[in-house]
């Protein structure tokens, strides 16, 4: 596990593959885009600490988005309305093509956090050597 993404929980390694995406609570939408040189994801996470985040690629190929902690407040009394969305959520994607796995970037900004996965080029330089 390394804490490298700032703040955000993100584990390198090895998962089988789930074929379904299946978010448990609303608030796990995510927009995804991807630049000439990296994958950028939007995730709404409205009340949840960045702490709670876990952000995992594996073999280079999926990544996983994890989150949950809203826990049911204790107060006295009698509840009127419950509508804050409370539980987990659990999204995984292909990327397309390899990807930096250790210069993945995350922050957050109003319960909305960015992920931001840079691509690996697929292009070499060489050296050529030039006849006189």
């Amino acid at each position: 596990m390394d804490s490298g993404a700032k703040g955000f929980l993100f584990h390198k390694g090895t998962a089988p593959l789930v074929a379904s995406v299946a978010p448990t609570i609303e608030h796990g939408q995510v927009d995804w885009v991807e630049t000439t040189g990296a994958h950028i994801f939007k995730v709404n996470v409205p009340g949840l600490r960045k702490e709670s985040i876990q952000i995992q690629v594996v073999e280079e190929e999926i990544l996983q988005i994890a989150a949950g902690e809203h826990k049911r407040e204790r107060v006295e009394g009698k509840w009127h309305s419950l509508e804050r969305p409370r539980g987990s959520f659990f999204r995984q994607f292909r990327l397309p093509g390899p990807v930096l796995v250790d210069e993945i970037r995350g922050y957050d900004e109003y319960g909305v956090v960015t992920i931001v996965v840079p691509k690996k080029s697929s292009l070499k330089m060489i050296d050529i050597k030039w006849s006189p």
